[in-house]
């Protein structure tokens, strides 16, 4: 049988990264991410293609922000 020392797990635990992130800032981004494709493919065929391809890239970035912040970690 073995005994685990309870200051030996807490210091195990601090190390290790929080499995989520902040879900609740991860779900609005996302969710301003997922308006902004909507508009995008509303007004995209009346926008000027240098318009729309940096509308979607900055999109893209705005989801890599979301997932760097406040996703959940690996």
């Amino acid at each position: 049988m073995m005994t685990t020392y309870t200051e030996n797990s807490s210091r195990h635990r601090s190390w290790r990264k929080p499995s989520a992130g902040r879900p609740m800032l991860f779900v609005l981004l996302l969710s301003i991410a997922a308006l902004g494709v909507l508009g995008l493919l509303i007004a995209g065929p009346t926008l000027a293609l240098p318009l729309s391809v940096a509308t979607a890239v900055a999109l893209i970035c705005l989801v890599s922000v979301a997932w760097a912040v406040a996703g959940p970690r690996l």
